[in-house]
């Protein structure tokens, strides 16, 4: 045989290399250093900064949700006394109503009253008016008739004396 060849030993999956197993460790272990120096650095950074801004979003969502909670109490108390002042203006309203509304008819009862009393009291004017009228044309006529009854039945000296008589006493029965 050639003294080139070396002859060429199978080995198998389960035979131990201390060789290869020396420089498969020595790879591992320079492969760690140098992800440690390059790698692990700023991935955990990377890790370490994403965790404080989901902390920090976390905090800032819990303080939103607060505020927005107090702000929802804040338009429900505000709502609240919002109907509070629509009821307390609309019981208002409809007691100015009222009073508007029963004044309004004392006016006019008191005026309609008033115009009966006037229509009245017109009337008794009228009334009174019209029985002195009529009083005074039964006046005349009687004394016509009396003036027509006497020329015929009395001398003039006694038909003077009559009316005489009866004109004093006229202003006293024209009066009463």
């Amino acid at each position: 045989m050639n003294a080139f060849v070396t002859p060429v030993i199978a080995a198998g999956i389960m035979d131990l290399n201390p060789g290869l197993t020396l420089w498969t460790a020595i790879t591992f272990l320079i492969l760690i250093a140098v992800l440690s120096k390059f790698a692990f650095g700023p991935i955990v950074k990377l890790l370490a900064d994403r965790e404080r801004t989901i902390r920090e979003a976390i905090e800032q969502a819990k303080k939103e949700r607060a505020e927005a909670e107090r702000m929802l109490a804040e338009q429900k108390s505000s709502l609240a006394g919002a109907q509070r002042e629509a009821a307390a203006l609309a019981q208002r309203s409809k007691q100015e109503v009222e009073v508007l509304r029963a004044d309004l008819t004392a006016r006019a009862r008191k005026e309609a009253d008033e115009l009966v009393a006037s229509a009245r009291q017109q009337i008794q004017d009228e009334k009174a008016k019209a029985l002195a009228e009529l009083k005074g044309q039964v006046v005349d006529l009687a004394i016509d008739a009396a003036r027509r009854l006497i020329q015929s039945s009395l001398d003039e000296k006694a038909q003077r004396a009559l009316v005489e008589e009866y004109i004093a006493t006229l202003p006293a029965e024209r009066a009463a």
